[in-house]
C-alpha cells in the first residue's frame, strides 16, 4: 500500500470515528438539498434516519425561506470556508431545537456536508411548555433575535402566520415606536427583564392595538442568552373602555357641575328622592334660605318634613309623594323655623330606571308673597263688592233708619219706656256699621292729604281712647321717637285706622294687660305705628285672611273695621303688616310712606 492509499484509509477511520462518536448533529446531503445520512445524534434530535426516510433541508429548517436557504447553499459552494448559521429544528414529536450550523461543501465529492451544534435544551423545553400551556400570545426569538416559535394566541391576535415569522425580525413593533427594540434590548443584556410595558403594537393588515408586553430572556447553563420569550396582551377593549369611562366621567363631571352651577343659586327648592335607599340623595341649599331648617336633619331624615307641613295640608302632601309613579303638582302651607307659615308649590318628576321607579325629582316654589297678592286681589275684589253693596244699603236704609231713631226717642221722652234705651243704643251701632259702610263704598270720596305730625295724632287718639282702656283694665301706653319726618296724610282716616286697631288691641285682652302704641321711621321710606297687646294672639292661618269682608277674630265682630282701615292704608300706598303668636299677643305694624307723591 501506497502513501497516499494509507493516507486516504486514514482520514476515512478519523471521518468514521468523528461521525459515530460527536456530540453535535452531522448530515451529509447532495446539491438538490437532499439528506443523505445523519449520524446517531442527527436522527436522535430529528426522530428521522435518512436511509429510511427522504427528507430535506428544506423540511427540518422549515423557520428559515426558501430562498434564504438556497442562498446559503451557494455561499457554501462558493466559498473555500465554511458557512455559519443558526437555525432551530423540530423532533417529528414537536420538541424543538436551535442548533448553530456549519456548512461546507466538498467538491470532490459534491457534497454538503452540516454540523449542528445544539444550544440548551432545557430552556428552549421550558419555552416550549410555555407556549403551549398560555392564552396570551407569546414568541420567542434566538439570540440574533429573529422569530423562532410563536403560538397559535399570537397568530391569531396578530394575524401573521409562523411560516412568514420564522428567521425573521418581530414585525409587531410600529414604525415610531422602533426604538424601544434597543430600549428593550439594553434592559436584556443587562440580565434584567421587561415587565408589563404599556405599548401599542402593529397588526398584520396595519391596525394598531393597545398591549402590555413583558419580554424574558432564557439563557443556558453559562449565562449566555440564548432565547427571548416575549409574551403580549391585547388590552384594547379595556384601553377603550377605560377611555370611554374617563370620557363619560368628565362629562359626568362638566354636567354635574353645570348642575350644581344651577341647583345652588336657584331660587326654588331642587330635591332628589331615591326611594329605592329610601333617602335624600340631594337638596339644594335654597332649602335653609326659604324654610330656615337645617339640610343636614332633612339628608338623616326626610320623613321630618311631614312634621312641618301644615296639619290641615299634610293628608294632601302624603298623597302627593305616595303617588310618586306620576308628574304632579301640589300647593301646601309649611312652617318656616320661626313659625311664619310659608306657602310652597312643589312639582314631581319620577325618575325611572329600566321602567321601574328609581327616584324622584321635586322642585319646590316659594309662593306666599304670590299667596298673599291673591288674598289681597281677593280683597280688593270682595271691597269693590261690599262697597256697591254699601251704596245701596246707605241709600235705602239710612233715611228709614234716622226717622225709627227719631221717633224712637220722642218715645222715649214720653213713656219713659225703659226699653227705649236698648233700642236706641242698637240704632247707634247699626249707624255706626252703616258709616263704615258708606267709608267702603266712597273711601277716597274728598280725601284731601294734607302735611301732619304723626306723633300729635297718636298722642290725640290716646288721649280719646285712655277711658275705654281704663274701663276694660287695659295699660295703654306709647313709645314716641322724637323728630319723625312729616308725612302726607289724611288726619281723619289715620285716626279712624288708629282707633280700629286700638279697640281691636282692648278686645283681646278681656281680662286687662298692656298695650303699647309706638312710632318709629324706617330708613328713609316709611314712618310705622306699632300696636302691641297681650292679648289672646292670631293663629298662624288666621293671619293671612284678616281684612276679607265679615271675617273677624271677634265673636260679636263683623269684620269691617280691620276691613276699612286695609283700605285706607291702601289708598295711603302703606302696608298692615299682622306678627302674633297664640296665648302671647299680637303686634300690628302700619307703615305709611314718607313720599306719597
Amino acid at each position: 500500500m501506497n502513501n497516499k492509499a494509507m493516507m486516504n484509509t486514514t482520514n476515512d477511520r478519523h471521518i468514521e470515528w468523528f461521525w459515530e462518536n460527536s456530540s453535535d448533529l452531522v448530515c451529509s446531503m447532495n446539491l438538490e438539498g437532499v439528506i443523505l445520512m445523519g449520524n446517531p445524534v442527527f436522527i436522535n434530535v430529528t426522530g428521522v434516519d435518512p436511509k429510511e426516510e427522504t427528507i430535506s433541508i428544506f423540511d427540518f429548517w422549515s423557520s428559515k425561506p426558501y430562498k434564504k436557504i438556497i442562498e446559503l447553499i451557494k455561499q457554501a459552494i462558493e466559498s473555500s470556508n465554511s458557512i455559519v448559521t443558526t437555525e432551530n429544528i423540530r423532533h417529528k414529536n414537536g420538541t424543538l431545537v436551535i442548533c448553530k450550523w456549519s456548512i461546507m461543501y466538498d467538491p470532490h465529492h459534491m457534497l454538503f456536508y452540516l454540523i449542528g451544534k445544539k444550544e440548551t435544551t432545557s430552556c428552549l423545553g421550558w419555552c416550549e411548555a410555555f407556549l403551549s400551556t398560555t392564552n396570551d400570545p407569546v414568541y420567542i426569538l434566538n439570540h440574533e433575535g429573529k422569530i423562532i416559535n410563536v403560538n397559535e394566541a399570537f397568530v391569531k391576535v396578530y394575524g401573521w402566520s409562523l411560516d412568514e415569522l420564522m428567521g425573521t425580525e418581530l414585525p409587531t413593533i410600529p414604525h415610531h415606536l422602533r426604538g424601544e427594540r434597543k430600549i428593550f434590548s439594553e434592559i436584556l443584556q443587562l440580565g434584567s427583564r421587561v415587565r408589563n410595558h404599556k405599548t401599542i403594537r402593529q397588526k398584520k393588515d396595519g391596525s394598531l392595538i393597545h398591549a402590555i408586553i413583558s419580554v424574558t430572556p432564557v439563557k443556558d447553563s453559562h449565562g449566555k442568552i440564548v432565547a427571548i420569550v416575549g409574551v403580549t396582551r391585547n388590552i384594547t377593549d379595556k384601553v377603550e373602555a377605560a377611555l370611554l369611562l374617563d370620557r363619560k366621567v368628565k362629562e359626568l363631571k362638566e354636567h354635574e357641575l353645570k348642575f350644581l352651577e344651577i341647583s345652588e343659586n336657584i331660587n326654588e327648592i331642587f330635591c332628589v328622592f331615591d326611594f329605592s335607599m329610601n333617602e335624600v340623595v340631594y337638596v339644594s341649599p335654597s332649602y335653609e334660605r326659604i324654610l330656615g331648617h337645617s339640610k343636614e336633619n332633612f339628608y338623616k331624615n326626610f320623613h321630618v318634613i311631614y312634621q312641618l307641613v301644615h296639619e290641615e295640608d299634610q293628608e294632601a302632601f302624603k298623597q302627593f309623594l305616595k303617588s310618586s309613579d306620576t308628574d304632579s303638582q301640589i300647593e301646601y302651607r309649611i312652617f318656616h323655623k320661626n313659625g311664619s307659615v310659608k306657602w310652597l308649590r312643589s312639582r314631581k318628576t319620577p325618575i325611572k330606571d329600566k321602567k321601574y321607579l328609581h327616584r324622584v325629582a321635586t322642585v319646590t316654589q316659594d309662593i306666599s308673597s304670590l299667596k298673599e297678592k291673591e288674598l289681597l286681589l281677593n280683597k280688593q275684589d270682595k271691597l269693590g263688592a261690599i262697597g256697591q253693596l254699601a251704596a245701596g244699603i246707605a241709600h235705602e236704609v239710612r233715611n228709614p233708619l234716622t226717622a225709627i231713631k227719631g221717633f224712637t226717642q220722642l218715645w222715649g221722652q214720653e213713656t219713659h219706656n225703659k226699653y227705649s234705651e236698648i233700642i236706641l243704643s242698637e240704632l247707634e251701632r247699626m249707624e255706626s256699621i252703616m258709616q263704615e259702610f258708606l267709608m267702603l263704598a266712597k273711601p277716597n270720596q274728598e280725601t284731601k292729604f294734607e302735611v301732619h305730625d304723626l306723633n300729635q295724632l297718636v298722642n290725640e287718639t290716646i288721649d280719646f281712647m285712655h277711658p275705654e282702656a281704663l274701663l276694660h283694665k287695659v295699660e295703654l301706653m306709647t313709645d314716641i321717637t322724637q323728630e319723625l319726618s312729616l308725612i302726607k296724610l289724611e288726619k281723619k282716616q289715620i285716626k279712624q285706622v288708629m282707633l280700629n286697631l286700638i279697640k281691636n288691641a282692648i278686645d283681646s285682652m278681656p281680662d286687662g294687660g298692656n298695650l303699647l302704641v309706638k312710632t318709629k321711621q324706617l330708613g328713609k321710606e316709611y314712618i310705622c305705628i306699632e300696636v302691641i297687646d297681650e292679648g289672646v294672639g292670631i293663629a298662624q292661618d288666621r293671619i293671612p285672611r284678616l281684612g276679607e269682608p265679615f271675617y273677624s277674630n271677634k265673636e260679636k265682630g263683623t269684620g269691617l273695621g280691620l276691613m276699612v282701615s286695609f283700605k285706607i292704608i291702601e289708598h295711603h300706598k302703606g302696608k298692615i303688616i299682622f306678627e302674633s303668636e297664640e296665648a302671647k299677643g299680637t303686634k300690628v305694624q302700619v307703615r305709611l310712606p314718607i313720599n306719597t307723591d
